[in-house]
Formats: structure tokens, sequence, C-alpha cells
């Protein structure tokens, strides 16, 4: 049996490095399909990922299981890091577009069980709040852009994502069962 993420993770924070080598295998492949789609230039995408992991491997210790779980962690990780990589170019430098997003949210996260703990609570979401949700995180957008997209109010496109995530942090974090309360 493979140790869980919690396990790799814990034990990366110890400093191992075979247990860090082992998350970074299970979860590198998903995480680099987000930075390209959030950054599409390859280069980029290579070069954040690796301040990705790098910033995991740094912060393991400080990893809430209570706040997120690890791919969810490396998801939040890999979406700043993205951010940041783009505010620090030029976009016509970097050649870089506003992504389409035509995934599903989920599709990013974790596989498995929580792959479907995730769906089952997004498909709780007004859709709304979903859409936002999906702009902003998976689709790499600013609050602003967001409300532009939605043609809401800025306030209204981050409330929407702020309720948003709690309901998800509520949903999941019930002894993976997602249910309506």
């Amino acid at each position: 049996m493979e140790p869980s993420d919690h396990r790799l993770v814990r034990e990366a924070a110890a400093g191992d490095r075979d247990a860090f080598a082992a998350f970074y295998d299970r979860h590198a492949p998903a995480v680099f399909g987000l930075l390209l789609n959030l950054l599409r230039i390859r280069d980029d995408a290579e070069d954040v990922l690796q301040e990705v992991f790098l910033q995991a491997w740094r912060e393991a210790n400080r990893y809430d299981a209570c706040r997120a779980s690890p791919a969810g962690w490396l998801v939040m990780l890999a979406r700043s890091r993205a951010l940041d990589h783009r505010r620090r170019r030029p976009a016509a430098a970097s050649g870089w577009k506003e992504p389409v997003v035509n995934q599903d949210v989920a599709q990013t996260l974790e596989q498995g069980e929580t792959q479907a703990r995730v769906r089952a609570a997004l498909d709780l979401l007004p859709a709304e709040q979903k859409e936002a949700l999906s702009l902003a995180y998976y689709g790499g957008l600013t609050h602003e852009q967001v409300a532009a997209r939605q043609r809401v109010p800025l306030g209204t496109a981050k409330t929407r994502i702020r309720l948003a995530m709690n309901r998800l942090r509520v949903l999941l974090h019930h002894s993976g069962k997602v249910s309506a309360p």
C-alpha cells in the first residue's frame, strides 16, 4: 500500500528526501498541467513547477491539513507562483494570453476518492460561485477579471469566490462525506 499524501508531507517536513520525491512523482504531472494551462508557455510552466516544489519542500512543516488536502495545497501554491510569474513578466514579452477555462475544476485536483469528494462539493455550490471560483483559481484570473467576465461588481465577484471557498472547506472537512447542510 502506498503512503498517503499526508504521510509523505509529514515525512518531507522531517527532511525525508525519498518521501518528498514520491510526493513530487505523484503530483508533478497534474501541477505541470495546471501551470501549462495558466501560463501557456512550456518553459515558463517548467520553471514555475520547480519553484512550486521548492516552496513545498521548504514549507512542508507549515502545511496545515485543516486548510487543504496536500494536492489542494499544491494547486494553491502553483496558482500563486504562476500569478507571481505573470506579474514579473509583461504580457507582451511572455506571449501570455488569457486562458480559456474549458475544463472541470476538479480535474486539476487529486485523483481517486478526493477527486470525487471535490466534484460532489463543487456540484453543491451555486452555479455563479462555482464559475467564479473556477475562473479565479483554475483560470488564473484576477478578481477584477472575474467580475468583468461575470458582468458583476468587483465586490460581488470577491464575495462569490470567498463564499465558494468557505463552503468547500466546510463540505470537505466532514470526514470524507460530502453532504448538503
